[in-house]
């Protein structure tokens, strides 16, 4: 294909697409303060994961899905807030119009840690409005399905891949901390509480927004192309040995399985 990004296609790719498959992915971000990174780097890290993906399933990719609840990092200045309801919201509206337009087998991947906090609501109203299961993948655990990868520097690797490496700057002037600053987690009291839960018992603000990936540290062109390289073939390894065929052939089986489930339960499951 000329490109698998929707919105750079024709309306006719797209009706000729369809006609041979239904695969989307949908990279979901944020913009928010992260170090020496730019805003957006987490939502870059998903597409460049599903550009990769798309490649090996004949799927096509939503971009642009980027200004979603950014959590602690609210201290910067650069980051965009939206709270999780509102994001379930505007998730279950596009969901809704892929499905009509014809994509029955949805795949949605985020970068950002509290994303399950408007992900899991619209995962699940999705799913009891129309039927339809789809999937939702964290890039943090799709790192996980392969053992040995080097994953330090996917964001520049990520960057790369979706020709934007420039974007992340060399040197950096007019940060405000003292010489002696060390980067904090969670506050104490709350990371006493974040074992009462398999993903974040309580909320909290980072005590400063660099925090949030660290201070910004100069580095040199040289390293930068050096940094994209390595992280854009631990991105490649990851996506290769992932089984993201499998996945989207038991996703298909699964839906399948719901079909079925509803002809027999139907006036039980019936929320429209």
């Amino acid at each position: 294909m000329r490109t698998r990004l929707l919105t750079s296609l024709t309306n006719v790719e797209v009706e000729e697409y369809l006609k041979r498959n239904v695969v989307i992915f949908v990279p979901v971000g944020t913009v928010e303060v992260h170090g020496a990174l730019p805003l957006d780097c987490e939502y870059v890290a998903p597409l460049a994961y599903c550009m990769k993906m798309d490649e090996k399933v004949d799927g096509l990719v939503l971009p642009h899905m980027i200004y979603f609840y950014p959590g602690a990092t609210q201290v910067g200045r650069g980051t965009v807030h939206t709270s999780c309801i509102e994001g379930a919201e505007f998730l279950l509206t596009i969901a809704r119009s892929l499905l009509r337009q014809g994509f029955k087998t949805q795949i949605y991947i985020t970068g950002h840690g509290p994303a399950y906090g408007y992900m899991e609501p619209f995962l699940f109203d999705f799913f009891h409005e129309t039927q339809v299961p789809i999937l939702y993948m964290n890039q943090m655990s799709i790192n996980q399905l392969v053992e040995g990868v080097n994953t330090s520097k996917v964001m520049y690797g990520a960057y790369s891949i979706v020709g934007r490496l420039d974007d992340i700057p060399l040197s950096f002037e007019g940060i405000d901390l003292p010489d002696d600053y060390t980067p904090q987690g969670a506050p104490t009291a709350a990371s006493k509480l974040r074992n009462l839960n398999n993903t974040q018992a309580t909320q909290w603000y980072y005590n400063s927004p660099y925090d949030h990936g660290g201070i910004p540290k100069s580095i040199t062109a040289g390293e930068r192309e050096q940094w994209a390289k390595e992280g854009t073939e631990a991105i490649q390894k990851i996506v290769d040995g992932m089984g993201i065929e499998e996945i989207v052939k038991n996703l298909k089986e699964h839906q399948k399985y719901i079909e079925m489930q509803v002809e027999k339960y139907g006036d039980l499951l019936d929320f429209k």
